[in-house]
């Protein structure tokens, strides 16, 4: 990096750390990690692996350096600011004073930890060629750490892009250009067109936000400030998505600053992890509206949303039953307790009583009314 560059970035990282002091909130009881120069876009991307607890327990002892570096760390990061220097050596990090991309830093590391702490973040997609028939020509699975979704996709650059018509836009299908291709079903040669579908669903998706861009005409990268229209709830299928955390950019490609935002699994409430400094966001995302726009986001890390094991159905009159997986209306009449009783086996009772009260009636009537009138 030049010396007029590290100049560049070192007034950015001042002037971002001096804007976050002066609308900090309340100190949180989370703690930072010290930058080692410009490891600003690893401690992002650590701060939310430490807020990641589904790899916690995955992450093994003595098999894998960078496991053990991690689980230090994160243990370390519950008293104190953390420092990165045997999680850069573990990772082969050359120069930490040059400036690295949190994309390729998270997938750095995933690539280094076990694989069972690491398929959390794991998906799979399929990309199938198909004839205008619908006949399948050709099809790729495609492991994926991230899914990239474009911000090149409208004409005016000016509006907000969704990121949730975003990650729809990646399972669209869509018509090749080019050539013709040659269908074996059909036995001649077709238009074809791409279908992308995700078969694996990762239990962390992460979306990365292409900010960085390739000038055709310079064959030179430009980044984009652009808007972005962050979602708290992604579902694509039967798989429902939340967001907990993004990894933030501030500047430009040639010197920038990386934070992160997460939510804090504690308190519930969303955190600005930047570098050693970490606060409490005073204007907290989603608490108005379903979504937050963002100018900054980068990389979005979304976790499954929890199952419910309740489902509400069956309205009897004033009363709702609540039917548990598995459960069957039978097993529900054997529970015992009065309050576990529902409406229609009260019912059948009262129908019971009546029956048994009627037969002694007629009992009496028939047997024991006419030895009386006898005697």
């Amino acid at each position: 990096m030049s010396g007029s560059r590290q100049r560049s970035n070192n007034e950015l990282v001042k002037w971002v750390r001096e804007k976050s002091g002066n609308n900090a909130g309340i100190r949180s009881v989370h703690y930072g990690l010290y930058n080692q120069g410009a490891t600003c876009y690893l401690n992002s991307v650590l701060q939310v692996l430490s807020m990641t607890t589904e790899i916690h327990d995955r992450l093994e002892s003595g098999s894998k350096t960078t496991d053990d570096e991690l689980k230090t760390l994160f243990k370390y990061l519950k008293e104190a600011t953390g420092r990165t220097e045997d999680i850069t050596e573990s990772l082969e990090v050359e120069n930490v004073h040059l400036q690295g991309d949190a994309a390729d830093c998270l997938v750095r590391i995933l690539r280094k930890i076990s694989p069972r702490a690491s398929e959390v973040f794991k998906g799979e997609r399929t990309d199938a060629i198909k004839c205008c028939k619908g006949h399948t020509i050709n099809e790729d699975i495609d492991p994926f750490w991230y899914l990239s979704l474009s911000l090149e996709d409208t004409s005016d650059p000016s509006t907000a892009h969704s990121v949730e018509r975003g990650f729809e836009r990646i399972f669209r299908s869509r018509v090749l250009d080019g050539d013709a291709v040659y269908c074996n079903v059909c036995g001649e040669e077709t238009k074809a067109t791409c279908e992308s579908e995700m078969v694996s669903y990762p239990q962390i998706l992460s979306l990365l936000i292409k900010r960085f861009i390739l000038d055709n005409n310079t064959k030179s990268h430009f980044k984009s400030n652009r808007c972005v229209d962050v979602p708290r709830k992604l579902q694509r299928n039967h798989m429902k998505y939340e967001v907990y955390a993004v990894v933030n950019h501030t500047g430009s490609v040639s010197g920038g600053h990386y934070t992160a935002s997460v939510l804090s699994h504690e308190d519930g409430a969303w955190y600005e992890f930047d570098d050693a400094n970490v606060y409490k966001i005073e204007e907290q995302p989603f608490a108005e509206s379903e979504t937050f726009s963002s100018s900054t986001a980068y990389l979005l890390m979304y976790r499954e949303a929890p199952k419910h094991d309740q489902v509400v159905s069956n309205r009897d009159e004033d009363a709702i039953q609540i039917v548990y997986p598995g459960q069957t209306q039978e097993t529900m009449h054997q529970r015992g307790g009065q309050g576990d009783k529902c409406p229609t086996c009260k019912r059948t009772t009262l129908w019971i009583s009546l029956i048994v009260v009627i037969c002694v009636l007629v009992l009496i009537l028939v047997v024991v009314l006419p030895i009386v009138l006898i005697k």
